[in-house]
């Protein structure tokens, strides 16, 4: 099967989207819709939908289009992996089976060495229950504590 690994859908909004720079011309809606089909023009067969903003919304927003749209196969979402609740985030989306992994937008953190935070590790070790991965991003200033991670 192939499939765009990466794919975000939002309803533009600048304040929720403030990494999107004025003049890119990303600056609108993409939905399913939109992509279904430049999918299929381009021989996919479909798509991980993966988090634009840092909710727990988000990650439900993306799981109800996955339900919606088949061609979604996964969805790589958000929970705040620094919280003392992460368990309570991770329980409810381990009962959807297109859930996959998580990502945390770590290149927008100030403190270079975020991840090696203990409350973060310790929230990264509860993806491996789930079977579920943990995709990096990050600048390369970042790379030495992603690696010791």
């Amino acid at each position: 099967m192939r499939i765009d690994s990466h794919q975000h859908f939002w309803r533009y909004d600048a304040v929720e989207y403030p990494w999107i720079q004025p003049d890119w011309p990303i600056r609108l809606d993409f939905l399913p819709a939109d992509l279904e089909p430049l999918l299929a023009h381009a021989g996919l067969e479909g798509c991980i939908a993966v988090q634009a903003r840092q909710t727990l919304d988000e990650s439900r927003w993306l799981l109800q289009l996955a339900e919606r749209h088949s061609f979604i196969k996964a969805v790589v979402g958000w929970v705040d992996l620094r919280s003392e609740r992460v368990d309570e985030q991770l329980a409810e989306f381990s009962s959807h089976p297109k859930f996959a992994g998580v990502r945390h937008v770590v290149q927008d953190e100030p403190d270079d060495d975020f991840m090696l935070r203990p409350e973060f590790i310790r929230g990264l070790r509860q993806l491996k229950q789930f079977d579920w991965t943990y995709d990096l991003l990050v600048f390369p200033k970042q790379l030495l504590a992603a690696i010791e991670v």
